[in-house]
């Protein structure tokens, strides 16, 4: 932490009563440090034009996110001024946007850029490789699959007669796309993976493990956790190829952003209320007897997400 008994003395002045708030701060401003030894300056000395390019790497991508780190970066620096220190400048307080890049780093505009980033960090489809269990994996969280439904999709629920997977679930439709045509028929239909191995010159296959579902590999069926580990060690290690940065959850809320776009060019208001309920289902919430009710919840996350598409179409330019 750059300045660091300034800031502590901030924390404990203005976020003393706060735990949470305290953490968040502690996290950011460990965030900041970087660029702060790189301007060997505080950032409350810093110009918004100086700040625009840190801003847009250390804040989130979701609108709430973003805006929790602002706030208190913003306290930060009026507290600065207001203490006399050193240097303390309005910068931080004219800075009025940020995040764009970190959209761009974290989403994707359409089917043919998930494939794009799919053909930068997998085998090709075509050549018939575990990989594709990676692509399909990504494909059905794009197309609106709850991350805990995906392992349990089989391959007789692949409908590539209606591009669709029906799948028993609260969806009505999970589509598939043309550019993942390749890996769903492989996963769908192959008993053997080309195994892929940097030693072997010549080609190996290997029959995949047993059972009927679409997501197994050679050995087994991977866990979800695996995947995950799989996919963020490859993009890191693919970094030159593609600068996205994806997961699930990113890959998932760029398919929701598409669909809702498709439908708004033909006429149709975006409306969030359907992924509002679907994200609240199950959970549990922390209530009192005054505004914070279930419905004030959902208004919040409607709201939500409905800056965040408004960001998204910025974007990617729509």
């Amino acid at each position: 932490m750059y300045n660091e008994k300034v800031k502590h003395q901030f924390m404990k002045e203005q976020m003393e009563a706060t735990p949470w708030k305290m953490n968040l701060c502690e996290l950011i401003f460990n965030s900041t440090q970087e660029y702060e030894e790189e301007w060997d300056a505080d950032l409350c000395t810093k110009s918004a034009e100086e700040l625009q390019p840190m801003l847009s790497q250390i804040t989130g991508f979701r609108a709430r996110s973003k805006w929790s780190r602002l706030i208190i970066l913003k306290d930060y620096v009026k507290w600065c001024i207001e203490m006399g220190v050193d240097g303390a400048c309005p910068g931080m307080l004219e800075v009025q946007t940020v995040g764009l890049d970190k959209v761009k780093q974290q989403t994707v505009a359409n089917p043919k850029h998930l494939q794009g980033y799919l053909d930068a960090i997998c085998e090709p489809a075509d050549k018939k490789a575990t990989d594709n269990i990676y692509r399909c994996y990504y494909w059905l969280a794009y197309a609106g699959m709850a991350e805990e439904d995906i392992l349990n999709v089989k391959c007789s629920d692949v409908d590539f007669a209606k591009l669709r997977v029906n799948y028993e679930s609260r969806y009505t439709v999970v589509p598939i796309y043309p550019e993942s045509l390749d890996a769903f028929h492989n996963c769908a239909e192959l008993n053997q993976f080309l195994f892929v191995h940097p030693n072997y010159s010549k080609e190996i296959w290997k029959a995949r493990a047993e059972g009927d579902t679409l997501i197994r590999g050679i050995k087994s069926v991977p866990t979800l956790k695996a995947l995950r580990v799989e996919l963020s060690r490859r993009s890191k290690q693919n970094s030159d190829k593609t600068p996205l940065k994806l997961s699930y959850f990113r890959v998932w809320i760029s398919g929701v952003f598409y669909r809702m776009y498709e439908q708004e060019i033909i006429g149709v208001p975006p409306d969030f209320n359907a992924i509002a309920y679907q994200q609240m289902e199950g959970k549990t919430y922390k209530l009192d007897s005054g505004r914070n009710t279930m419905e004030a919840k959902r208004r919040q996350l409607v709201r939500d997400y409905e800056e965040d598409y408004e960001r998204w179409k910025l974007a990617w330019f729509l």
